[in-house]
């Protein structure tokens, strides 16, 4: 048996044991709670930093999204190349302003300003010139404005510029006048130093309008009657404007059923040979035989026609009549060809040379009878286009005719590159031959500039005896003019060839007087 020091040792030991026990577990609990609260730190720190960084993205992710809404707003109102105030924000502005002056008095003056000719800069230069070009007309209108006017870019080379002023204020005279002044100037274009011209219109509120579309509309005809003056000047509407405009779109409108109802019809000039006594052609001119006005003149409705697509219509509808109406003449030998206008707009219609091929074959006209004349000022709006569309007429074996040579842009590289068969002569040159020892020179020069390319020559506007053998000297046997008759109908036209008389006969040879 174990005698009692035994069990108290034994309990001794166990309670030591025990107590070890408990010290390790305590020193291992203390140590993982260190651990842990080591761990713990480090995950707080890692979190702190994750929260930080995730502040700072959300943070810098809301400042490009405020960013971005901005340039947004910023796009949304303004022209992306000027910066200017673009359509909807200057329209906008526009409200605002004669809202203001209804309520607090005060006038609202809206300036259009158009860039003259501008497509032929994009044309010649390149589009890269042309934003160049728009840039400067644009710091020039900030240069120009006041801190309280809006100028804005109302698309392609159109220009507004609004400004707010006492009820008899004259601020719009002064900014059209500083415009004019501002483009006088070259605009940088890199390479280049351009002179860009403009035309400007502007109208006020309440003195002419008595709201925005109105007021728009009435700058709009100030403007349109600037470029009818002859660009590069401004206009200030004024009542009569409007009955003009509203004469113009009538008469636009009539014009329009006329071209389809074949009113529009070809008057017929002979073109003489001084050297055969013969008519050798005749050049049609257009004739409006209105119902309620009479007899119209070109200078009344092709202005008109030209500003719209109905030059083409019309155009076409001339070649088709003349084909018709002279295929007899041309058939039974009375005529060598008929020589018709071609416009700009028609010659760079994508299916002209389709259309009138189809004419010739419809009517059975020979090509080579069928002259047509194109003036040099053609030439500047696009080159490569003119030389390509008159290289495909000469291949179907139409003859090409520069009309108005020496008005003022005559090339000589012009001349040796385009495929042409007859330079017909000013007829300034005509009228200054008899007094002007000048012209008699430069129409020798022009006679020996053609028989070197083996050109035609044809000289216009003679009227008088003198002038007709003054041009034959000079080598000029090819002549057009009031001498041997002015432009009459076919009818006419037929009496005329049948009569058979000496052109240089003028006594004999006047027919019935036509404007």
């Amino acid at each position: 048996m174990l005698s009692e020091t035994d069990h108290s040792e034994d309990r001794v030991a166990r309670l030591e044991r025990r107590l070890q026990r408990e010290r390790k577990a305590r020193e291992e609990a203390e140590w993982l709670l260190e651990a842990k609260s080591l761990e713990l730190y480090h995950a707080n720190s890692h979190l702190t930093v994750l929260a930080n960084d995730l502040e700072m993205r959300v943070l810098d992710r809301t400042h490009e999204l405020e960013v971005a809404r901005q340039q947004a707003m910023f796009l949304a109102e303004r022209d992306p190349l000027t910066t200017l105030a673009n359509r909807f924000s200057f329209a906008r502005d526009l409200d605002a302003a004669i809202r203001a002056a209804q309520l607090q008095g005060g006038s609202v003056q809206l300036l259009f300003v158009d860039l003259d000719r501008f497509k032929e800069i994009n044309d010649n230069y390149g589009h890269a010139v042309g934003d160049a070009v728009l840039l400067g007309v644009a710091d020039r209108l900030r240069a120009i404005c006041k801190e309280q006017e809006v100028a804005g870019r109302l698309g392609g080379d159109e220009f507004g510029v609004i400004c707010v002023t006492p009820i008899h204020g004259e601020r719009a005279r002064e900014i059209a006048a500083k415009v004019m002044e501002a483009m006088s100037g070259p605009i940088d274009c890199g390479r280049l130093q351009l002179v860009v011209s403009c035309s400007v219109g502007f109208a006020s509120f309440p003195r002419d309008a008595t709201d925005s579309p109105t007021l728009q509309r009435f700058a709009d005809i100030a403007l349109y009657r600037s470029k009818s003056a002859g660009r590069s000047t401004w206009m200030e509407f004024d009542e009569t404007m409007a009955a003009e405009l509203e004469h113009r779109q009538g008469l636009e409108t009539e014009l329009r059923s006329a071209v389809a109802a074949r009113e529009i019809e070809p008057w017929y000039q002979p073109i003489i040979s001084t050297q055969s006594d013969r008519i050798v052609g005749v050049e049609a001119l257009a004739r409006w035989q209105h119902a309620e006005r009479g007899l119209l003149l070109p200078g009344l409705f092709i202005p008109l026609a030209e500003e719209s697509s109905l030059i083409v219509e019309l155009g076409q509808a001339m070649i088709d009549r003349c084909c018709q109406e002279m295929y007899p003449l041309i058939r039974e030998g009375r005529l060598d060809y008929v020589s018709v206008n071609l416009s700009t707009r028609h010659l760079r219609s994508p299916s002209v040379v389709e259309q009138i091929a189809a004419t010739l074959a419809s009517h059975r006209f020979p090509p080579s009878a069928l002259q047509l004349e194109i003036t040099e000022s053609l030439l500047l709006i696009d080159f490569e286009q003119a030389e390509e569309r008159l290289s495909q007429f000469r291949a179907l074996g139409i003859r090409i005719a520069l009309d108005d040579f020496g008005a003022g842009y005559s090339s000589l590289s012009y001349i040796r590159r385009l495929p042409l068969d007859v330079i017909k002569i000013d007829r300034s040159f005509a009228r200054d031959i008899s007094s002007d020892g000048q012209a008699e020179a430069v129409v020798k020069a022009i006679v020996q500039l053609a028989q070197a390319l083996n050109l035609g020559i044809i000289a216009e506007g003679i009227e008088t005896e003198s002038q007709a053998l003054r041009l034959t000297s000079c080598g000029c046997f090819v002549q057009q003019g009031y001498l041997f008759g002015r432009p009459m109908p076919l009818r006419e036209t037929k009496q005329y060839l049948e009569a058979g008389l000496n052109p240089m006969h003028t006594t004999q040879r006047k027919p019935a007087s036509r404007a």
